[in-house]
């Protein structure tokens, strides 16, 4: 009889195989078309709303306005020129400004350089002063107490007869 290796057994197998499978695939075509009519029905449902919600287009020589006069459009260009003009006025003067500031300040900045060098004088000077005012004042010491005939007679003699006169 017919062995499990026997090649009519082994394509039948095949065969039903192969119908199972197809008959899976036809499932999911079905069910893909179905998906597919739900939404070309809803794509047609949604342009008609729109068609039918949309409001009539107007005629074109409904909104025709004549376009603006030659003397109309050179009014609006003497405007033009003259707006034009003021602003290049303002321009200008801003930029006077403009250089007038910076002049100032590059004179300020000369002034703080001409006082910074001043002042650094002033102080070395104020150093040279102190110096000199000490050097002064070790120079002039107080006279030393009145000295003993030993020590300095001549100087002694000379105390004693300048203080009788005084």
């Amino acid at each position: 009889m017919n062995t499990p290796t026997d090649p009519v057994t082994q394509e039948s197998a095949h065969l039903e195989k192969l119908r199972l499978q197809i008959s899976t695939d036809i499932e999911a075509m079905h069910q893909q078309e179905a998906s597919l009519r739900e939404y070309e029905q809803r794509l047609r449902l949604l342009v008609e709303h729109a068609h039918n919600s949309r409001p009539p287009l107007p005629v074109p020589g409904q909104y025709f306005t004549p376009g603006p006069t030659r003397a109309e459009l050179d009014a609006e260009w003497d405007k033009h020129h003259r707006a034009h003009a003021l602003l290049e006025a303002a321009r200008r003067g801003l930029s006077d400004d403009r250089l007038a500031l910076k002049d100032r300040e590059e004179k300020l900045h000369t002034r703080e350089v001409e006082v910074a060098r001043r002042e650094a004088w002033v102080k070395v000077r104020e150093q040279e002063l102190v110096a000199d005012a000490a050097l002064r004042a070790a120079a002039v010491r107080e006279p030393e107490a009145k000295p003993s005939f030993t020590t300095a007679p001549f100087l002694a003699a000379r105390n004693l007869l300048m203080a009788r006169k005084g």
